[in-house]
């Protein structure tokens, strides 16, 4: 197995961005005349909900028998930790664990990559780390220990069940966020808009969604390029505005389910990505003007698209305020999994398992919020997992979760 060994800078600065439809040297890019069918299939690999499609793309991610293994470490006494299993989970699962620990105080400031077999991981040649998360399709999993570890969804999507009339609705979302809506609508006055022209789609991904991108999550951005928004999602979807006195401040592209019942929102933005929208409350009205017009439409449901399983993550926070519910996704995401392992009994690792509740799920697929507690830390209850149709939550003490000797040395072949 061959290691490298990364040193990150204090600050990553994202790179510049190319306005759209440039090439180098200032000229317009050319269209290649392939450029739509391309777009489609790599839209349609990452979210076709066809059951055997599916199948195979869950099949083409178990084929590998390596996969890419990085640690991640910190310069103090923060917990590291180790990510084994499919490439997308360098930034699905890694970069939001790195995330949760930098909020705890702990920076990144090494990074290690390496490789790894399957059979390896199954006998126990483990990232020397203190905590281990493995990314696999389910069946991968059932070949590795299950002995003081939780499993969650490597996905879930936040689903609204829109009812049938505007009163309904506005009893599925919080006494809070009603209130905040209806004072800031007031001061405002948005209306939304929908215009799904190739022109009015330009001007939402040069002057929305790229700069909110770029300024909210910087080199943590993950996004669709600009032919599959174009050619793939528009195709099959439509463009929303939310408009103040006739200027267009956040925008939202979104996706149509094959039977119309469900709207998906894909891409979202700011007007120039720009603070202010956050702080006017625009960011949130265009999530209650959608809502609205999907009701008076009469749409069945709008999926307001995936986070990972963490209770503790702010988009989990805020879309279940809306009256949005987990579900398991309708693409390749639904066979996969995540495994934490704790491998070490430290302070800092039962700081990070407290600070960050997560949803569970079992054999069958059942999901359940669990809070992690000891007796000097109590649950982050405060962290609210209450959502419609979702399990009541499950605390568990850690000493039952860290007590296995087993868990905290590394394998003899464990590497850092």
């Amino acid at each position: 197995m061959t290691t490298q060994d990364h040193t990150l800078p204090t600050a990553a600065a994202p790179p510049s961005p190319t306005p759209a439809g440039v090439g180098g040297g200032g000229r317009p890019a050319r269209h290649h005349p392939l450029a739509p069918v391309r777009a489609r299939i790599a839209y349609w690999w990452n979210n076709t909900p066809a059951p055997g499609w599916r199948a195979v793309r869950s099949r083409a991610d178990s084929l590998p028998r390596s996969v890419p293994v990085l640690s991640s470490l910190t310069g103090q006494d923060g917990p590291s930790i180790g990510y084994a299993g499919l490439p997308v989970g360098r930034t699905n699962i890694l970069q939001l664990l790195e995330h949760q620990r930098t909020q705890l105080g702990w920076a990144t400031v090494r990074r290690t990559d390496s490789t790894l077999r399957w059979g390896d991981l199954a006998a126990g040649d483990w990232p020397d780390t203190d905590l281990v998360v493995v990314g696999a399709e389910e069946r991968v999993l059932r070949h590795l220990p299950e002995q003081g570890s939780v499993t969650a969804p490597f996905r879930l999507h936040l689903v609204v069940d829109v009812p049938s009339s505007q009163e309904e609705l506005a009893r599925l979302i919080s006494k809070r966020e009603r209130w905040q809506f209806r004072r800031d609508q007031r001061e405002h006055q948005w209306v939304l808009e929908e215009d799904s022209s190739p022109e009015a789609l330009t001007f939402f991904y040069d002057r929305m969604h790229g700069p909110t991108m770029r300024n909210r999550h910087g080199d943590r951005s993950r996004t669709e390029p600009l032919d599959v928004a174009r050619y793939a999602v528009l195709r099959r979807g439509t463009l929303f505005f939310l408009s103040q006195a006739g200027t267009r401040v956040a925008g939202v592209l979104c996706h149509w389910s094959k039977d119309r019942r469900t709207l998906t929102t894909r891409l979202l933005g700011v007007l120039d990505g720009l603070d202010e929208h956050y702080r006017t409350g625009a960011f949130k009205a265009l999530y209650h003007h959608l809502l609205r017009w999907a009701c008076e439409q009469r749409v069945a449901r709008v999926d307001l698209f995936g986070t990972e399983a963490y209770i503790s993550k702010g988009i989990f926070q805020w879309k279940r305020r809306l009256g949005a519910h987990p579900e398991w996704p309708a693409n390749h995401f639904a066979t996969k999994r995540v495994r934490i392992y704790p491998r070490r009994d430290t302070p800092a690792v039962r700081d990070f398992l407290v600070a960050n509740p997560l949803v569970r799920t079992d054999a069958r697929g059942g999901l359940t919020p669990v809070y992690y507690t000891d007796d000097d830390r109590p649950p982050r209850l405060d962290l609210s997992a209450r959502c419609p149709g979702l399990a009541e939550p499950e605390v568990v003490h850690l000493d039952t979760v860290l007590q296995s000797g087993a868990l905290h040395e590394p394998s003899r072949g464990g590497r850092r």
